[in-house]
């Protein structure tokens, strides 16, 4: 095999003229290749690596290769937020594609143990995707040499492969991250490269490729499918059931190549020993690839294989082995290193060299692979015959919208989940059939459902790369039990189906709805943005319906007949619409006088006024957070957000906004002078709010009126003097909080905290921010429980601190409020139980009247009584 031999630099270098790089200089010379097959640069115009890939110039290729080759099928399997086709290309014999459903069937037979396949004559299926972050992009340019590598390859040796082997290409896991990064780095390229890491090729601005459309990282979404690019990839992957899926990566410069196995301590309890096993076996074929190209490479060490939403261990509880590569990043097209300067077809080629070595080192193994993912699943229903209970029940009866989100994650992953039929008691709580589920452990996914529910909370290795706590159900809020009963339960596995049409009263009074569904903000939005006269109850009432009497909660939202200034009958077909967007249930009232509560001229049932909100994003600010707020209020909700970068700040017009959101950031390049006006914008009826460190930063400034703990109170319960330079690592682990759930208790009478279903409320923790509890009464909205871990790791000492400070403090400033939460409430978009939190403080923020200061409070309290008695 002969690969190309790069420039290693012993200095480190301004800039330099490239090296040329051919298509042979990348392959292997051990077969032949098929002339009639075109090359990379025929279509591109350019050999691979001299410029980074856009994602339209991929797609083109792989399309040309489909059309050239009898060893392609290509399939548009979806598209990405910004409408770029997602592919996936299937690779194996031509005579293999003519039986290629039956081979599909004869391979799933393997995974399902009620059929009992044949590991000897089922074909070995490979998924082959590449960067997941669009700016680690040697991965899908080497997707173009790996793409006409499986074309135009000639001879027993990859013919043996092809004849035994279905490969699915996915060449690009990210297609707008890419796109985005191609562009940036292409558009500063000079003739003269330039290898200086201060160079603007290699310093991004935000978003950065990494990222998807709404800046969020992919590789964290396998479990939580909250994206089109993350919904397509695991559909192909249950549709296929893979017996290895390859994730290529980079990290930073100075670093040389990894691949696993990783950290021994760090792997998922449900992953066995044995692939390990097996990742060994692919890993000594890497090792002698590289070993003869003379390249540098580490296993076992760094990057965890814990947390099941990754691409390197999602497939590891479902019977696959997931592979994670890492390449020392050029970050654009050279970059100085340690190592000296790393060229970008240097990067290409290692991830090409172990895209070869990973298809062949699992062929020359296949039997293996093809008997253990058959004994894993087969295993898997003994370990939950095994079992100390039957299976989990979940529901809430509260908000189909939450359970429903939660149903349709567990049904893309192939989890089988049953309506219960019969009402079951479990832990003092009670499911009701038509609104809670039942999910057995005795299925295939066992492992996966472990994964899914577990919380879990003591760990062998303390240090976590990504989060240690996941849990969905606690994520949703939805209440979930363990469950050792029969669980009387529906034969038909849930399916989403479309709910049934609802009719509406044309002569009705007014229209209400609860707060308690999870689109009733989407669906308030929608009828504001409309036109149509909406108001939100401050206090609960029961009114007179179509369907008799209702008891409405605070928060619910009426849309009156009076004060429209459309007529009825649109409003009526307005409301209509939203209800069937939404899934949101409508009532007909027919009178304003309600026979308990306020009647619907009160006081506490203000009109909604059109909200437009403010997001700081950029220097200063979290990209993730600012990119999980954006995407909740835009797709969840569809509140348009004007995204305004921080150093634009001082030249922005404020009164424009209702709402300015900081979410977590140092937002250091905010001058006194900007504090003073964000103040007084506030003081004149503006709401902020403020997020982990975007809160921090606003009580730092005086605004909010509240105090977070202070890193010495964590810093005291840590003993230090006994310890070895070897605990290093271990007493970092356990002073930062990786990513855990915690518990907190919710005044559920505060406005913030209308529609939310009890007092308790998992919460999303990955940093040590709590606030000390306000001498002020009123202001506190939740408060951290006594030892508030639910899921995940947090250090005693941590806990300890952290036990019963606040979480959520709200309050008074001039005519405008202040809110802030001490956590990320939207944490990778899944963390729905939590979400509802930043819609509340947006359109509840004018019921939020207690001030910070005694005296304010009073009087302000004093004049809300006199105008009621005037």
């Amino acid at each position: 095999m002969r690969f190309l031999k790069m420039f290693a630099a012993a200095v480190l270098l301004v800039s330099f003229s490239a090296q040329s790089t051919t298509l042979k200089d990348y392959l292997p010379d051990d077969v032949t290749y098929d002339p009639e097959i075109p090359t990379p640069k025929e279509i591109l115009g350019y050999e691979v690596g001299e410029w980074h890939v856009r994602h339209d110039q991929l797609v083109r290729y792989m399309e040309v290769l489909a059309e050239k080759s009898d060893r392609f099928h290509l399939e548009y399997t979806g598209r990405t937020h910004q409408q770029r086709p997602l592919l996936l290309i299937t690779v194996t014999s031509p005579e293999n594609h003519q039986n290629i459903d039956t081979l599909r069937d004869e391979h799933l037979a393997i995974a399902d143990p009620s059929r009992n396949g044949d590991p000897e004559t089922a074909p070995l299926v490979l998924y082959m995707g590449y960067s997941i972050h669009g700016d680690e992009a040697s991965g899908s340019n080497s997707a173009l040499l790996y793409a006409y590598y499986l074309a135009a390859a000639q001879g027993e040796k990859i013919e043996a492969v092809l004849r035994d082997s279905i490969i699915l290409l996915d060449p690009s896991f990210n297609p707008d991250g890419l796109a985005r990064f191609a562009l940036w780095v292409n558009q500063h390229k000079s003739q003269n490269i330039v290898s200086d890491d201060q160079h603007r090729e290699h310093v991004q601005g935000t978003p950065r490729g990494r990222v998807n459309h709404y800046w969020f990282d992919l590789n964290r979404d396998w479990l939580l499918l909250q994206h089109p690019e993350s919904r397509a990839r695991i559909a192909n992957f249950q549709k296929w059931k893979p017996n290895v899926l390859t994730d290529f990566h980079e990290m930073g410069s100075n670093s040389t190549f990894f691949f696993q196995p990783g950290i021994p301590t760090r792997r998922n309890p449900e992953t066995p020993e044995e692939n390990v096993t097996l990742t060994a076996k692919l890993a000594a074929g890497h090792a002698a690839a590289l070993d003869e190209e003379g390249r540098l490479y580490f296993t076992e060490e760094s990057f965890d294989d814990f947390y099941v939403g990754k691409g390197s261990t999602y497939p590891d509880v479902q019977g696959a082995i997931g592979i994670l590569f890492e390449q020392g990043s050029s970050r654009g097209h050279a970059h100085d290193s340690i190592n000296g300067v790393v060229e970008f077809p240097f990067t290409i080629e290692n991830q090409f060299i172990t895209s070869l070595t990973t298809m062949y080192g699992a062929h020359a193994h296949k039997s293996s692979f093809l008997d253990y993912q058959q004994r894993f699943f087969k295993d898997a229903l003994e370990q939950a015959d095994d079992a100390d209970f039957r299976g989990y029940v979940f529901g809430d009866a509260t908000d189909p919208g939450r359970v429903e989100g939660m149903l349709e994650i567990l049904s893309q992953h192939g989890v089988k989940v049953y309506p219960i039929t019969k009402d079951i008691e479990e832990n003092d709580v009670v499911y009701r059939a038509g609104s809670s589920y039942y999910v057995p452990l005795a299925q295939p996914q066992y492992r996966l459902i472990r994964q899914i529910f577990t919380t879990q909370k003591s760990f062998r290795d303390n240090t976590f790369y990504d989060v240690s706590g996941w849990t969905l159900p606690l994520a949703f809020n939805v209440n979930f039990s363990a469950t050792d009963s029969r669980v009387r339960h529906s034969d038909q596995v849930w399916q989403a189906v479309q709910a049934p049409a609802q009719s509406l009263s044309s002569d009705a009074y007014a229209y209400g709805f609860d707060w308690h569904h999870y689109f009733a903000p989407r669906t308030l939005q929608q009828l504001s943005k409309a036109g149509v006269h909406v108001r939100q109850a401050q206090l609960g009432f029961t009114a007179k319906t179509s369907d008799g009497e209702h008891a409405f909660a605070p928060g619910a939202v009426i849309v009156p007949r009076a004060y429209q200034t459309k007529p009825w009958a649109e409003v009526q077909a307005l409301v209509a619409q939203a209800m069937a967007d939404n899934g949101v249930t409508v009532h007909s009232i027919t009178t304003g006088l309600t026979p308990k509560g306020m009647d619907l001229g009160s006081r506490n049932l203000p009109p909604v006024d059109p909200v437009s909100v403010m997001m700081l994003v950029g220097h200063g600010a979290n990209m993730y957070e600012n990119g999980e707020a954006w995407y909740y209020l835009d797709r969840h909700v569809g509140i348009p957000v004007s995204l305004v970068d921080t150093d634009r700040f001082g030249r922005s017009d404020l009164q424009r906004y209702t709402h300015i959101i900081l979410v977590d950031g140092s937002y250091s390049n905010l001058s006194e002078q900007h504090v003073k006006r964000l103040r007084e914008w506030v003081a004149n009826g503006g709401t902020i709010i403020g997020q982990q460190g975007g809160a921090k930063w606003l009580a730092k400034q005086g605004i909010l009126a509240a105090n977070f703990v202070d890193s010495k109170a964590f810093d005291e319960k840590f003993e230090t003097a006994e310890l070895s330079y070897a605990d290093r690592d271990s007493y970092y682990g356990q002073r930062r909080v990786a990513g855990a759930i915690f518990g907190a208790d919710l005044d559920l009478s505060h406005p913030l905290a209308f529609g939310f279903p009890r007092t308790k409320l998992p919460l999303f923790k990955d940093s040590l921010n709590a606030m000390e509890v306000p001498n002020a009464p009123f202001i506190t909205v939740a408060r951290y429980q006594e030892d508030p871990l639910l899921s995940g790791y947090a250090a005693k000492q941590n806990r300890e601190v952290i036990g019963n400070k606040a979480a959520i403090v709200a309050h008074r400033l001039g005519s405008g409020r202040v809110i802030a939460f001490a956590d990320d409430v939207n944490f990778r978009a899944y963390f729905w139980g939590t979400a509802k939190l930043l819609s509340n403080a947006i359109f509840l923020a004018p019921a939020v009247n207690a001030f910070p200061k005694s005296a304010e409070d009073a009087a302000a309290a004093n004049a809300e009584a006199a105008e009621e008695n005037h």
